[in-house]
């Protein structure tokens, strides 16, 4: 059976994450595990910030929450409790259950400081070799996935995030906009942008998918993607951990952390190679 692994610390925000996850559980026939994470803390935190004490207490949570918000007894919904840093464990049970995907709050897991929060949420997406999808509150999570956003830079890795993408659009029959952003004026960058936009217009025409293109001229792919989402009401936009380099880029590219961290609109975000590795066609 598919499964689908989500990180949850009750926080409102997670609690948003559960509900997507479990939409997404029906949608695609997939189990559902959650997993509350009692954090290892190698600095200080506030005091209400700290887990409730014991498992016992997590797992009446769980069942309270799962009660009050699940709609159909079809969804196979299973909980656990862990001991460690919450980005280790999320990403090791999504490798040992063999999940197609992960859902987490993009602030996160900890329901306290902002910073705090985005850079948890980032760790989940920058060490979870499975495909993370991260929301924000405040997004609808009632509303169907009819539009997708893939940006599409001048890095080998954008075209691999395509097959993925398209196959979750295709279960919710969910219409492709194609954003080439073009981020200097160089031949070899366009060249390399438009090869990369002429193959995600084949696989998305082969898919069957409704296909939209749009080229801009930017200076950072990030604050360019979020605007034209917004101004497209997309449902979700899916990149790549790798992405345009800049001089910033630590483990996972600056512009990938700052699209999991402010867009207000659900981010897929996957791994080079975690399409690689990939079993699972959903």
């Amino acid at each position: 059976m598919k499964r689908i692994v989500t990180g949850i610390d009750f926080s409102k925000t997670s609690v948003l994450a559960f509900r997507y996850a479990m939409q997404m559980a029906k949608k695609t026939g997939s189990e559902l595990l959650l997993v509350n994470v009692q954090r290892h803390l190698d600095y200080e935190v506030p005091t209400a910030a700290e887990e409730p004490a014991g498992p016992d207490h997590v797992m009446k949570q769980f069942e309270e929450l799962v009660a009050k918000h699940r709609t159909d007894d079809a969804v196979r919904v299973e909980f656990t409790v862990k001991e460690g840093r919450v980005h280790e464990e999320i990403a090791n049970m999504a490798k040992y259950a063999d999940a197609w995907l992960v859902v987490v709050g993009a602030h996160g897991l900890s329901g306290f400081e902002e910073f705090w929060m985005g850079t948890q949420s980032y760790r989940v997406v920058s060490t979870c070799m499975t495909p993370v999808i991260t929301v924000r509150q405040g997004f609808d999570m009632e509303r169907p996935l009819k539009t997708v956003v893939i940006p599409i830079d001048n890095t080998l890795e954008t075209t691999q995030k395509i097959p993925f993408t398209l196959d979750l659009a295709k279960q919710y029959g969910a219409g492709i906009h194609v954003l080439s952003l073009i981020s200097d004026s160089t031949m070899g960058t366009r060249e390399k942008v438009e090869t990369s936009t002429h193959q995600a217009k084949r696989l998305t025409e082969e898919a069957g998918l409704q296909l939209l293109l749009h080229e801009e001229q930017c200076e950072n792919i990030t604050t360019s993607t979020i605007k034209y989402a917004r101004n497209v009401d997309a449902d979700l936009i899916s990149i790549m951990t790798e992405q345009e380099f800049a001089p910033k880029n630590i483990f996972l590219g600056p512009y990938a952390q700052q699209m999991v961290n402010h867009s207000p609109i659900p981010v897929l975000t996957m791994h080079p190679k975690a399409l690689v590795q990939s079993r699972h066609v959903i």
